[in-house]
This record gives C-alpha cells, sequence and structure tokens, in this order.
C-alpha cells in the first residue's frame, strides 16, 4: 500500500547522451572536432617522444662507409677515389654546426664566414633548399643550417650508393638523422629558456618527420 501524502520522486537526471542530444548540431560537431584534435595531437605528442626521447645528446661518430669492402675504397668515383669522398663526407657530418672552421664555413666557401684556406670538394653535393617537406619551413626557430647539413647528408648518401658502396643504407640515415636533431638542438640552447621547451619539442616533431621518411631506404628507420 502506498503511502498517497508522500512528495512524488524526482525524475533521473538527464544522461549525457540526453543532454549531447540537445545541443545545436553546430555545437556537438565543434565539440567533436575539437575532441578529435586533441586527442590526436597528445597521440601525436607521444609518437615524436617515443621515437626521439632515445637519441643522445649528440650522434655518434659519422663513418658512412663502413659497410663498403676495402677493395672498393681505391675505386675512381667522381674524380676521386670512393675513400677520400667517404672521409669528406665523414668530416662535414662530423664538424661543429657554425662558424669559420665549421659545416658552415665549408658550405658556403669561398664566401663567408668561411676562412680563404677553406676546402670546399666540389665532387660533393652541396646543393640544399633548406627546410622543406616533410619540415615544410624553419617555422619559428631558425633551424636553416641544420636543414642545410641534412640535406648535404642524405643526398651525398644517395649520390654515391651503389651495390659496392651501400652508403644509402638504414644505419647511414639514422646517422645523418640523429645529427640533424643534435643540430637543431644546438639551436635550441643559445634561445632563452623561456622559449627553449617550445624549441626542443619543435625540433623532435622534424626529426620525428625525417627518421619515419624511409626515403628510398629499405623499410623504415631501426628495421
Amino acid at each position: 500500500m502506498t503511502d498517497s501524502s508522500a512528495p512524488p520522486r524526482p525524475p533521473p537526471p538527464p544522461s549525457d547522451l540526453e543532454e549531447e542530444s540537445k545541443r545545436p548540431w553546430p555545437q556537438r560537431v565543434a565539440r567533436a572536432v575539437l575532441g578529435g584534435l586533441l586527442t590526436g595531437l597528445i597521440a601525436a605528442t607521444v609518437l615524436v617522444f617515443l621515437v626521439s626521447g632515445s637519441v643522445g645528446p649528440a650522434p655518434e661518430k659519422a663513418q658512412v662507409c663502413r659497410e663498403v669492402s676495402e677493395d672498393v675504397l681505391d675505386a675512381p668515383v667522381a674524380g676521386v677515389q670512393v675513400g677520400v669522398v667517404c672521409e669528406e663526407i665523414d668530416t662535414n657530418l662530423n664538424l661543429a654546426l657554425g662558424g669559420v672552421d665549421g659545416f658552415e664555413g665549408v658550405l658556403r666557401a669561398p664566401d663567408p664566414p668561411s676562412a680563404p684556406e677553406t676546402r670546399h670538394p666540389e665532387y660533393l653535393v652541396w646543393a640544399t633548399d633548406g627546410c622543406s617537406a616533410p619540415v615544410l619551413g624553419s617555422g619559428p626557430f631558425d633551424f636553416t643550417l641544420a636543414c642545410n647539413r641534412h640535406d648535404f647528408g642524405w643526398r651525398n648518401l644517395k649520390e654515391f650508393d651503389g651495390d659496392s658502396v651501400p652508403m644509402w643504407q638504414v644505419d647511414n640515415k639514422d646517422r645523418v638523422d640523429a645529427g640533424f636533431l643534435y643540430d637543431m638542438r644546438t639551436r635550441c640552447s643559445t634561445l632563452p629558456s623561456l622559449v627553449r621547451f617550445g624549441c626542443d619539442t619543435t625540433a623532435r616533431v622534424y626529426y620525428t618527420a625525417v627518421r619515419l621518411n624511409p626515403s628510398g631506404v629499405e623499410g623504415l628507420p631501426g628495421r
């Protein structure tokens, strides 16, 4: 027997789905898009730090011909020996990035900031388009010189690669890409601390873009 004097029970609160269905459809679409973008941004950030987090502050010393047999190193290529080409590529990948005596000086020789005696071997590939796809420009931070050296590495490895001179292979590509990240971080280290984190994060994004780009290398990097 029910008590007729008892107050009626309040209706149950509307569910989240019911609340969402009452919103105007433009608002529902906007919320869904923003939610998807936020989820994608979080996933992309996690991917960037997973890919770039294991890379140390400085790359290993470049040795692009470590898989080339000794008898091939004396073979002629581009008017010199293969071994000479390899040594010059190694030298320029291992130089400090900027300055008269660094990669910047060799890249720009005979123009400043290079010293008058700076060697600029014409048999190497010096053409560069700076920070292009997939990096898509230098953005708010000037990574142009880092992009130039990355171009130097990739283009020379591809130029002199062959069946007997396996230069364009995963280990060499990974080394050049790691140097790219290090060069960008070198640039970031000169900035005020308030913007350094943003610069480093941007560098990781750019590095991830090039590292996950096979660019003719069989398989993805590290496989």
